[in-house]
């Protein structure tokens, strides 16, 4: 298959946004040196826009040019702190997934094979996920306790989590049991953060789940 590369709308900019920070730093020295009679506190407030424009800038470039690629692999997942990788016959389908009834800012996946996400899983990237998306998981924890489950039982984490083949300790333990339990609340296991539209964001789910019949159907014959 053609491969398919997704950028995010959060990545764009970030070249525009260094360079008008580094241009507006220049400036304010300059204009320091030659006109300033002392330093106001006009100018530090100056200061600090610029500085934080170079800062959003390098944050920006510091991100993956793409966030997401499709190919017979699967699906990749390109982040700042590492890559997954969610081959064709590991999970089911891709949506935008809901909690209470309101549409999220994410792409799920409904995952079949956790041993196909948590083997390869850099601790790294697995502890930078959970805590990026830990108000999504207290979301998950709220509705499940409107459901009539315990809070607290559902915030317990134990530090061994098995498959039917696997078993897993410390931090892949606690991402995999995270996984079950947004799944629970919103029925994906897996989820990654989409700028996109959510125009944009059902048409690429609808493209993902097309191409994985197709790799299927592939395999198959």
């Amino acid at each position: 298959m053609e491969p398919i590369f997704v950028s995010q709308t959060s990545h764009q900019g970030g070249a525009r946004l260094l360079l008008g920070g580094l241009a507006a730093l220049a400036g304010l020295l300059l204009f320091t040196v030659l006109f300033a009679e002392q330093f106001s506190l006009l100018l530090a407030l100056c200061y600090i826009a610029a500085a934080m424009a170079v800062f959003l800038g390098m944050a920006k470039l510091a991100e993956p040019r793409y966030f997401l690629k499709c190919d017979e692999q699967g699906v990749h997942y390109f982040h700042r702190y590492g890559s997954w990788l969610l081959p064709w016959q590991s999970f089911m389908y891709c949506a935008v997934p809901q909690l209470e009834q309101q549409n999220l800012s994410f792409i799920g996946f409904k995952v079949t094979d956790y041993d196909a996400v948590l083997q390869p899983l850099r601790l790294r990237l697995a502890v930078r996920l959970m805590t990026e998306q830990r108000p999504l998981f207290m979301s998950a924890i709220k509705q499940s306790c409107a459901n009539g489950q315990c809070a607290s039982e559902l915030l317990m984490e134990k530090d061994s989590f098995s498959t039917a083949t696997q078993r897993y300790n410390g931090i892949k333990a606690v991402f995999a049991q995270r996984m079950q339990r947004l799944a629970g609340a919103s029925g994906f296991d897996l989820f990654v953060t989409c700028s996109l539209t959510e125009a944009q964001t059902r048409a690429l789910c609808q493209q993902i789940n097309q191409a994985r019949l197709q790799m299927i159907q592939n395999t198959a014959t």
